[in-house]
This record gives C-alpha cells, sequence and structure tokens, in this order.
C-alpha cells in the first residue's frame, strides 16, 4: 500500500490565492467555448489529426456497412438462381403428373 501524507494542521492559504482561483467568468467562458458547435468546430480545426481521425473512422464505416451489402447480393443472386431452378423442376413435375 501507498503512503498518502496528509496534513492535519495545514495553513490555511492567504486571501488573493483563494480569490485567483475562484475564476467564474472564466470558467464560463471554457464552458461555452468548449460545449458549443462553434468551438467544437475550431477544435476540430485546430487540431486537424483528429478531424482525420474522425474522417477516417466515418469512412471505415460506411465501407463495411456497404461492403457486406456488395457481398450479400452477390450470394443471394446465386441461391435466388437455384431456387429458380428447383421451382421450375417442381412445376415441370407437376405438370407431368397432372398431364401424364
Amino acid at each position: 500500500m501507498t503512503k498518502i501524507k496528509v496534513k492535519i494542521n495545514a495553513p490555511i492559504p492567504p486571501l488573493e490565492t483563494v480569490h485567483r482561483y475562484r475564476d467564474f467568468d472564466g470558467l464560463m467562458a471554457k464552458f461555452q467555448k468548449y460545449y458549443s458547435t462553434r468551438g467544437i468546430r475550431e477544435m476540430l480545426y485546430n487540431d486537424r489529426r483528429k478531424l482525420v481521425y474522425i474522417v477516417i473512422i466515418v469512412i471505415l464505416l460506411l465501407l463495411l456497412l456497404f461492403v457486406e451489402d456488395i457481398t450479400k447480393k452477390q450470394g443471394n443472386s446465386k441461391q435466388e438462381d437455384q431456387i429458380e431452378e428447383m421451382d421450375r423442376s417442381a412445376i415441370d413435375l407437376e405438370l407431368t403428373d397432372l398431364l401424364g
């Protein structure tokens, strides 16, 4: 276990130090900057690496979605051809039974 040093009788910091960290206007400015669309857009444009990662992830997700559809369509066309051939042979058998 790690030992934690606790100051039991710690001196109270001076009021200047306390008031320096009580900057509510600065806190609200940061909040509005980072939680608005304009601030998020500026943050992404300033850091190109994040923007590139997001674009790459979106492109990969879109590719995964559409590539599965293409392979399913190719596989389904083969299966549909087999089903059509089976249906035709079944219809031919029924017709020969009825006519013959």
